[in-house]
């Protein structure tokens, strides 16, 4: 008889840990079913760029006379930035790609740097730009296209 109920409280005994281990697992489960946390709206960049083409002096921002350069970039700011400001509602820019028109890719990548040198502050504060050339055969810079793609 010994031997008989010895083998029956260890099979109890491994049911009863195992119940008590599945009832601990349920415990645990209702204990953790926390909802999901709904992710903050993180910011993006609209991908429709705003396109602009402007006609441009690029001989005058190149040139000696610094006061007809400075004049033609407020000039080129102005304009961008008025544009920028009806064309989005007012938000914020993220990138600038400027593209000048020359027949030399090096001239035409100064004519877009000088070009768009006075795009800061109020919406392009803190945008990236980007200054590229266009080959244009026969052209001194007369074109400044812009893709600027704004925050959402």
């Amino acid at each position: 008889m010994l031997g008989i109920g010895r083998g029956v409280t260890l099979s109890l005994a491994g049911w009863l840990w195992a119940d008590i281990l599945l009832g601990l697992f349920a415990i645990f489960l209702a204990a953790n079913s926390v909802g999901a946390a709904t992710p903050a709206a993180v910011p993006g960049i609209d991908p429709q760029p705003v396109t602009l083409s402007l006609t441009i002096d690029g001989p005058k921002l190149l040139g000696f006379d610094a006061a007809a350069g400075a004049e033609e970039q407020r000039r080129i700011a102005a304009t961008v930035k008025a544009q920028v400001a009806q064309q989005t509602g007012g938000r914020k820019v993220a990138i600038v790609i400027a593209f000048a028109s020359n027949a030399d890719p090096s001239v035409g990548d100064d004519i877009s740097r000088v070009a768009t040198g006075q795009l800061t502050g109020d919406a392009f504060a803190g945008a990236t730009i980007k200054t590229y050339h266009s080959i244009v055969a026969g052209d001194r810079g007369t074109s400044l296209d812009l893709e600027i793609y704004v925050y959402r």
